[in-house]
């Protein structure tokens, strides 16, 4: 069989290079895929895979096969054991910046995305991920692409050993390919200061922030000399553009407020130091509340009173911080009193939920379930048109779903709709005895009447 595009990037990283895959996760599918994809689809023994499951561990394990001369690319949760994994992906990265690192997340908001690459990810994962993209991600982070690639690579090597004139040289090579390349220009600019020609590589950043306007690294790179060559007014201007791109990095903001100390200007010191005690004091209660809803999970199915009061805490720990990434907790404190039969309760939950989120269909899908569930079927019907107008393809989540609409639809006598999900449900599985059954008896009243 013809290999697949990247399998071989892949192959040679782990072979050629000694490269090793650190699994710094606790979540147990996706580490039982990743060697799956390793042994199944690269047909690569799985004692390339090393676990870690606290940051302890993987300290360690970054240090003792660093030691032993081999690569490592890093899969990482964005919090590991109750911890945010932030930190640690900056640390190593300024101690050894061959480290690669893949941060393993859900959805998320745009800015903490920027934030993870800022703080050195290399690469983002959105679990679950198939194989086939698992592989390419790899590929992705472990090879650079095309000549370009290979060449910026080439001279951050040169820069880490101080080799600057050859690392000039490689810099040079990539503006020839690509002129204003932004990567071709940073590398260039790091390249002059290092031989002293802090003039020289100021223009080589400024040009490359020209090239990419939402690229952060050349604003930090003329930032950085600002402030070694004294000049804290322009320092802070850059600094606070940087704010503005990527506002959730909290040792950006004490520098700001580092450099109006420097200043003299206690006033706006103060409210830069007020901002980042805010957004530290919500990555702490962000972190407080996956505890809380992990715990509140393992307790959902035995116990639901103890689930529902650890959802209760997870949203109380955030209070005043609720955001968008809250619903699912909202959701599930709503599924979680309707497991105890407090239907009413849980629509208080959801109408909460909707205040953060007005058009979140899943949210008046719950509604709709709770609903049915107190025999307010008019309001049911009402709420789960109002969910499949705001969420055409809610019904995807699977047969369940399916069956569930479809029964609404079928309490309020709009037998073509239920019929039509029905059908849905079975193509999801065509062995739904309950689904079948639902369906056949729709058309045997049809035909009775």
């Amino acid at each position: 069989m013809k290999p697949k595009p990247y399998d071989e990037d892949v192959r040679e990283f782990l072979a050629t290079q000694r490269g090793l895959l650190v699994a710094a996760s606790a979540d147990a599918l996706f580490n039982k895929n990743l060697r799956g994809t390793l042994t199944r689809h690269l047909s690569v023994k799985d004692d390339c895979v090393l676990n870690a499951y606290t940051l302890q561990e993987l300290q360690q394990v970054i240090k003792m096969y660093r030691s032993r001369g081999h690569r490592l690319l890093v899969f990482i949760e964005r919090e590991l054991a109750g911890k945010p994994t932030t930190d640690i992906i900056k640390y190593v990265k300024q101690d050894q910046p061959d480290v690669l690192f893949v941060v393993l997340t859900t959805e998320m908001e745009r800015e903490k995305l920027i934030l993870l690459h800022e703080v050195g990810a290399d690469n983002i994962i959105t679990k679950p991920i198939a194989p086939d993209t698992l592989i390419e991600k790899i590929a992705f982070t472990v090879k650079p692409r095309g000549q370009i690639g290979e060449l910026i690579d080439e001279g951050k090597k040169l820069l880490a050993i101080g080799q600057y004139q050859d690392a000039e040289e490689k810099a040079r090579l990539v503006l020839e390919i690509k002129a204003q390349s932004p990567a071709g220009l940073i590398l260039q600019g790091d390249a002059l200061k290092g031989q002293g020609k802090i003039d020289q590589a100021l223009e080589s950043y400024k040009l490359a922030e020209k090239s990419a306007k939402l690229f952060l690294e050349p604003l930090k790179k003329i930032a950085a000399l600002h402030r070694e060559t004294g000049n804290t007014a322009e320092e802070i201007r850059l600094l606070e553009r940087l704010d503005k791109l990527s506002p959730l990095n909290v040792d950006r903001k004490i520098d700001i407020g580092n450099g109006y100390i420097r200043l003299g200007d206690t006033g706006k010191a103060k409210l830069v130091f007020d901002e980042a005690i805010k957004v530290a004091t919500r990555e702490a209660m962000e972190s407080l509340s996956r505890v809380s809803r992990e715990i509140a999970q393992i307790c959902l199915d035995v116990a639901p009173e103890l689930s529902e009061r650890y959802l209760r805490r997870t949203l109380e720990a955030k209070k005043g911080f609720l955001d968008r990434g809250d619903i699912e907790t909202f959701n599930r404190l709503g599924i979680t009193l309707r497991k105890q039969g407090r239907w009413e309760d849980a629509i208080t939950e959801y109408r909460k939920a909707l205040k953060i989120s007005p058009v979140d269909g899943n949210l008046y899908y719950n509604i709709a379930m709770a609903h049915m569930e107190g025999r307010q079927l008019l309001d049911a019907y009402n709420f789960m048109t109002k969910a499949l107008s705001l969420s055409p393809d809610i019904y995807k989540a699977g047969e369940p779903v399916c069956l569930n609409i479809a029964a609404i639809f079928r309490r309020a006598g709009k037998n073509e709709l239920a019929k039509d999900y029905l059908r849905k449900a079975l193509e999801f599985n065509p062995d739904s005895k309950k689904a079948a059954a639902f369906l056949r008896e729709i058309e045997t009243q049809r035909l009775e009447a």
